[in-house]
């Protein structure tokens, strides 16, 4: 039975890719931060030390209205909102876990209406201004603890969970959850197909609803 559905954010329910990413390249440091992105991947560095280099790339005591007005330009996804209100119309609990950074995640979190939301968060000081520190909640090498930690406080069994992201940092949350869909958006991915460990795959979140919302319905008798 689903119960609960665990959604990557960045370049899954948002049309941009990585809300790093989109700091970097409004700031110019976008081809700096690649390298050490390659280095995080090659395994190189682990991933505190990644975001301390991103972060060290920026212009210190930057304000969080700098950063809200850079992501207020994200838009959500085409089927997401109508993912989200109708997984919350059947009483599955519906929760964001991202990388990404927290001033756009709980922007997106509180339009989508989410049960939780648990994304990196930034640290600002009582005048508004970045600290330098970002508190990591999620490796994304390792979303899977998440999903194990929200599924104990919830004392849902992770066979009734449903996991749905867009690229290879989504892998762990597919080994461990019932069911997963891979989001292939074809431009610009890499995770191959056949590594994917996706139970279905889609190229929109509207073909993903329709799949849930079949299973959903399946298991309550409604079809």
């Amino acid at each position: 039975m689903i119960r609960i559905l665990f959604s990557d954010l960045d370049g899954t329910l948002v049309e941009e890719e990585s809300s790093w990413r989109l700091v970097h390249r409004f700031l110019g440091t976008d081809h700096i931060a690649a390298r050490a992105l390659e280095r995080f991947s090659r395994g190189e560095i682990n991933y505190e030390e990644f975001v301390e280099h991103d972060v060290n790339l920026w212009p210190k005591r930057l304000p969080k209205s700098f950063f809200e007005y850079i992501f207020s330009k994200v838009r959500i996804r085409p089927g997401a909102k109508n993912l989200f209100k109708q997984l919350k119309d059947l009483g599955v609990k519906r929760v964001i876990v991202t990388s990404g950074l927290n001033v756009l995640a709980e922007r997106i979190c509180r339009e989508l209406e989410v049960d939780e939301c648990i994304s990196n968060e930034m640290i600002f000081d009582e005048n508004g201004l970045f600290t330098g520190n970002v508190i990591v909640n999620v490796d994304p090498s390792n979303k899977a603890k998440v999903l194990e930690d929200v599924c104990r406080k919830y004392s849902i069994p992770l066979k009734d969970s449903i996991a749905i992201g867009d690229t290879r940092y989504d892998e762990s949350m597919f080994r461990i959850a019932g069911l997963s869909i891979l989001l292939y958006k074809k431009r610009g991915q890499s995770i191959p197909l056949e590594k994917s460990r996706a139970s279905y795959v889609v190229d929109s979140l509207e073909e993903a609803t329709k799949i849930l919302i079949n299973l959903i319905e399946k298991e309550k008798g409604l079809k």
